[in-house]
């Protein structure tokens, strides 16, 4: 059975999947050519010629991250490669409501409506994460240019483990146990500086420091709630979630199912390749987490916040 946690009553606008505003939480896969981002924002990418000329190469666009050897059980992982067939989701009809994410400040959108458009809403009753490895979602047979299927991203911040224990009175709900083994002397004297035996006046850098910021261990806190956010990608588009990043299940709009490669690495023991946390709205909450799914006559998702946000509100 899932740990569950309290939610608050929070509606989340629809954003623009790009680098830019990803990259706390992981890659996003595109050809650049084709991109939707500002030609400021697009991915930097080295392109090679392949294929005795007749291709362009984009070098390393994702890294695949292995983090099992920092778990608690030590076993090792395998590289797998699943797909999930991924069927639309139901939408409920749109509602007032005066709560909206605390990112995007006190901002009413229910009076910015167009009368041509639709809006509903998609409730976030889960989350989930994997906290040694990354996760890479890549859509097959969609189109960039199908205005009548897309996709969300949903993901969250990880709250830092003390934090988590003063929202739900608890400890953190997947704590990863600290392995206490004697030192040795020489482990003793190694944290002296300047280090006895190099006589290097600095600690060693972490084991982690090479890797970019989403890809390295969240620790065992909660998701941030207040600060979830919400992505449309298109048929172009994959993403690759960092190790640890809280996100809700891929959540597929419009017409028809979205077959996705699912690429990452796993170990089976289930702990450790997969935490899911169950949002439940507060007692005092009027909805829970909440995100606004705007779309045009044709069925095309409206981004409402953020770069390539359709009306900007001050």
């Amino acid at each position: 059975m899932p740990t569950s946690m309290p939610s608050p009553s929070i509606r989340i606008p629809v954003e623009l999947l790009t680098q830019a505003s990803f990259s706390q939480f992981g890659t996003v896969i595109e050809n650049p050519a084709h991109s939707n981002a500002p030609r400021s924002q697009r991915l930097p990418f080295n392109a090679v010629s392949a294929n005795q000329g007749t291709a362009l190469k984009f070098v390393d666009v994702t890294h695949m991250t292995d983090l099992y050897h920092v778990a608690p059980s030590k076993k090792p992982a395998r590289a797998v490669m699943n797909m999930f067939v991924c069927a639309p989701r139901d939408l409920r009809p749109h509602e007032p409501a005066e709560s909206m994410p605390s990112s995007w400040g006190d901002i009413d959108f229910d009076d910015d409506e167009d009368g041509n458009n639709k809006r509903e809403l998609f409730d976030v009753g889960i989350l989930e994460r994997h906290p040694f490895t990354t996760q890479t979602f890549i859509p097959m047979g969609l189109s960039q240019f199908d205005r009548h299927t897309q996709y969300l991203v949903i993901v969250a911040p990880t709250l830092p483990a003390s934090a988590s224990k003063r929202h739900v009175d608890r400890p953190p709900p997947y704590p990863t146990p600290k392995i206490n083994r004697k030192k040795s002397i020489k482990d003793i004297f190694a944290r002296a500086r300047p280090s006895p035996f190099t006589n290097e006046a600095a600690p060693p850098p972490s084991q982690f420091s090479r890797l970019h910021p989403s890809q390295r261990p969240k620790g065992p806190g909660l998701p941030d709630l207040k600060n979830l956010r919400a992505f449309i990608a298109n048929g172009n588009q994959a993403v690759t979630y960092g190790a640890g990043t809280w996100h809700a299940p891929m959540a597929v709009i419009g017409d028809r199912p979205i077959d996705f490669v699912v690429v990452q690495f796993a170990n089976d023991v289930a702990i450790e390749d997969c935490q899911e946390i169950v949002l439940k709205p507060d007692r005092s909450a009027e909805e829970g987490m909440v995100v606004m799914v705007d779309s045009d006559s044709s069925g095309k998702v409206l981004v409402k916040a953020g770069v390539g946000s359709v009306k900007a509100k001050l």
